[in-house]
């Protein structure tokens, strides 16, 4: 069984972050392999520690003002085969890493993932041509993150999709999926 690292960042998910993480512990129940959750803070709110406490996730303080680089920080503290950044607050992300973590065979199938936050049907085939969103859900393989340098340090909201598209153009095999 392989070890998920799910990596949530407190200033991305603002007020939706207790929601969020609720979503996500009752997604995780479901799991069949081990994981773990990690949070973290540039924000220095003072209820985060009561909040990552009562979620079970470590919490990681991080002064750095960009999202690639608060990102990297959390992935060099955790330990798991696969990388995981839920999107916010989605019922219908949570179900599908339930899902996703239950039938993965890494090494095989793929090597990166993203389910799309849901668009109104009108735009569907637009979004289809648009840049992935950092609002989506992500996860990539550690051996692939690690061999491509990880995030850019230098990037906020474009590093997700900084990360696919470099990715992409290392030949990875990157699925967008629909739940």
């Amino acid at each position: 069984m392989s070890l998920a690292s799910v990596i949530f960042d407190a200033r991305t998910a603002g007020a939706k972050l207790p929601r969020s993480l609720v979503i996500f512990a009752q997604a995780a129940r479901r799991w069949e392999g081990g994981h773990e959750l990690l949070l973290v803070d540039d924000t220095g709110d003072r209820r985060l520690p009561a909040l990552a406490q009562r979620h079970q996730a470590i919490l990681l303080s991080c002064g750095s003002a960009t999202l690639g680089s608060r990102f990297n920080a959390a992935v060099g503290a955790s330990r798991g085969d696969v990388l995981l950044f839920p999107g916010q607050g989605d019922r219908r992300a949570a179900d599908w890493l339930s899902h996703r973590l239950a039938d993965v065979n890494l090494g095989s199938d793929w090597d990166a993932a993203v389910l799309p936050m849901r668009r109104h049907s009108w735009l569907r085939w637009w979004w289809l041509l648009q840049r992935l969103s950092p609002m989506d859900t992500f996860w990539v393989a550690r051996t692939w993150f690690d061999r491509i340098g990880g995030f850019d340090p230098q990037l906020g909201s474009d590093a997700l999709p900084d990360l696919l598209e470099r990715l992409r153009a290392c030949q990875a095999r990157v699925s967008i999926e629909v739940a």
